[in-house]
């Protein structure tokens, strides 16, 4: 099915369709859990609707502890597979072609905002155009972006967002050929622009979800629920500790005490004729509130694929290759299963970019392999040592060595040095040998002369 056809069964051809389209339950429900989440990360949790309540008859502020530990999860995630970029293997030239694409138009940190924000989000859309003779990409807010499936295929997308200031609001049609730009500037909705669209609709990158398999399903929800449990047990705690045990009631028994007692009170002697003093205090019972908040922690290690060790005080140092890979066992997991859906993402702006190349009589983009760089703490020299039986065994180049070596900031920096390098000792040999013919060769070849010149004089006699 074509988009027109989708226009014409759904909204009977309405040149307005795209806003009843955009008003959909189904996007509506996507983008309120958009909203909902980048509220969550700004700090809007469930713990701060926490009601205060009166203590000792006065107004007492509740604890309301927020611990926004998700953003340290999904940082993590970001940079355990994209901190180091990924890189490309294939022909030289192509992939010296793609390498340029890549730094002109600053796709590492792309590569990195889609992951988060398919991570926080679960989809981001990505819009490939070219500026200047440079291809760049865009990244469209989750919020304002309305994807047109049907029966699972992909037929059309809508950017709109309103101007909080002028309450102007705009559509961004993208067909497969061409855009419309529309907007209600001035009361009436009406076209504004329109354009050829050279690169297709916006890439739509998601991960696996198994409610709806056209979009994804965020990491930040999983998070969630058990982060509000241990803001609420915290926050509970707090309120224990201050009002049950920081502040004691005193008791007196035996006689009465006409006089009140500061609530502040420190260091007061109270002598009693008859009778007892004392404060009484609630006794908590912290080990199980211990037991509760640490298998808290463990089940939300878990959901998150996060390495426990990151978040205990405990002495990991002078551990083997496979201890750390051991360690970051469920994090490589989850790594593995975001790759999946990131090739595709990928393969599918590499087909944008061979079309825009092929346009302008560049050539294509074949054959070309994506590789991970897992930002995954190393024993140096036990990797140094792997590398370097690898490249005795001829199984590897350098440029992967480069590749996988912590040492080497840029891999680009050290390959152009290599070469320079190998071009002075190309010059120097030359020079050396230059200077061997120069002097009738090497000693060899002196010895040689020497004795077929004695030959000639003794024929010659």
């Amino acid at each position: 099915m074509t988009l027109q056809e989708y226009i014409t069964m759904q909204y009977g051809n309405d040149p307005y369709w795209f806003e009843a389209e955009v008003g959909a339950p189904y996007h509506a429900l996507r983008i309120n859990k958009c909203y909902n989440n980048a509220q969550y990360l700004k700090g809007m949790h469930k713990v701060t609707r926490r009601e205060d309540m009166l203590y000792k008859g006065e107004a007492y502020q509740t604890k309301k502890t927020l611990i926004n530990y998700a953003k340290t999860v999904l940082r993590f995630h970001d940079s355990y597979l994209l901190g180091k970029p990924v890189s490309y293997s294939g022909e030289e030239e192509t992939v010296k072609t793609i390498n340029d694409i890549v730094r002109l138009g600053g796709y590492d940190s792309t590569d990195y905002e889609i992951l988060d924000r398919v991570l926080k989000f679960g989809d981001a859309f990505e819009v490939v155009y070219q500026e200047d003779a440079v291809i760049k990409s865009k990244i469209l807010d989750c919020r304002d972006s309305y994807p047109i499936y049907y029966n699972g295929e992909y037929l059309g997308f809508i950017e709109h967002w309103t101007d909080a200031w002028s309450g102007i609001a705009y559509y961004n049609v993208y067909y497969p050929n061409y855009t419309e730009n529309w907007s209600n500037d001035g009361g009436e909705l009406h076209m504004y622009n329109n354009a050829i669209n050279v690169c297709g609709l916006p890439i739509h990158w998601h991960n696996f979800n198994d409610e709806d398999y056209n979009f994804g399903r965020d990491l930040l929800s999983e998070l969630i629920p058990i982060m509000d449990d241990i803001e609420d047990a915290m926050s509970k705690l707090g309120d224990a500790v201050y009002t049950l045990s920081m502040n004691p009631i005193p008791v007196a028994t035996g006689q009465r005490i006409d006089s009140s007692i500061p609530a502040d009170a420190v260091g007061y002697v109270l002598n009693l004729d008859v009778g007892d003093f004392k404060y009484a205090n609630c006794q908590m019972d912290y080990n199980t509130i211990n037991l509760y908040l640490d298998n808290m922690k463990k089940w939300l290690a878990d959901v998150a694929c996060f390495p426990s060790v990151f978040s205990s005080n405990g002495n990991i140092s002078n551990v083997s290759e496979v201890s750390i890979r051991m360690l970051f066992h469920m994090a490589s997991l989850l790594a593995d299963e975001n790759k999946k859906w990131l090739n595709k993402g990928f393969r599918e702006r590499l087909n944008r970019w061979s079309m825009m190349m092929n346009m302008q009589g560049l050539g294509t983009i074949d054959d070309v392999d994506i590789i991970y760089n897992y930002n995954l703490p190393s024993a140096t020299a036990e990797t140094i040592a792997n590398l370097h039986m690898l490249k005795g065994m001829g199984a590897i180049s350098v440029e992967t060595i480069i590749e996988k070596s912590d040492l080497i900031a840029s891999k680009d920096v050290e390959l152009e040095r290599l070469k320079a390098e190998q071009k002075e000792a190309e010059k120097k040999m030359e020079k050396e040998m230059q200077v061997m013919n120069n002097n009738g060769g090497s000693e060899e070849g002196k010895d040689k002369k020497q004795q077929g010149n004695a030959d000639k004089n003794k024929v010659s006699k």
